[in-house]
């Protein structure tokens, strides 16, 4: 019982982060996070494809997290985004790169995982960059589906992100609230939604595999 009236806490928490209303028109050059607060064991492997959708701009990105071992894992991202600018369409490319440490585990008498991931993402465009450096922290609860590994881990968190370069009008520094559900459809499959508002307002999609 209690832990489906968590489940519907956190079902309704993102329910609110969809409803919220648009931001500010200007292209932000941010990207969903697609993490939970728990780290990969040391040595494990995860790699997809994740799409976001922001204000005048769309971005495609392969993905792949490994753990380092200590509760410490790393993220390496490379796609392409495109973006309207002076109303016309242009296509860019994506890099980040992104470290996460999981300062609380989920135990008996400890209900729930928490991290803070620091993160660096690059947008080039004609030449131009947008650089974004973020520091987010993040808390997640898993809920057993199925013995077998079969779970749901709804995510939210804060995230603050500095925004400069030769793409944006000025630097900027931006406090963001995320939300979202990592699904495990298998024991190796997932899939992930995303919310994330602030400064702009953009959400996302992403299937995942491990090995």
């Amino acid at each position: 019982m209690k832990r489906t009236q968590s489940l519907m806490v956190w079902l309704l928490f993102f329910a609110l982060m969809l409803s919220a209303g648009m931001a500010t028109a200007a292209v932000h050059f941010t990207q969903n996070e697609f993490t939970t607060a728990e780290s990969l064991d040391p040595g494990m492997t995860q790699s997809g494809i994740h799409f976001t959708l922001g204000d005048h701009y769309k971005s495609y990105y392969p993905e792949i997290r490994y753990g380092l071992g200590a509760m410490l894992e790393i993220g390496v991202k490379f796609g392409a985004t495109s973006v309207t600018i002076e109303d016309r369409d242009k296509l860019g490319v994506l890099v980040g790169i992104d470290l996460k440490y999981q300062l609380i585990k989920e135990a008996d008498g400890v209900p729930l995982d928490l991290s803070v991931d620091v993160g660096f993402d690059n947008t080039v465009v004609n030449s131009k960059n947008a650089s974004e450096v973020t520091f987010s922290t993040v808390m997640s609860k898993s809920f057993a589906l199925t013995d077998r590994g079969y779970k749901i881990i709804p995510y939210g968190g804060l995230e603050m992100s500095a925004l400069y370069g030769s793409l944006v009008d000025e630097s900027d520094t931006s406090v963001y609230v995320l939300g979202g559900i990592e699904w495990k459809l298998s024991q190796k499959f997932m899939l992930l939604l995303e919310l994330k508002a602030g400064a702009s307002t953009l959400g996302g999609a992403g299937i995942r595999f491990e090995y």
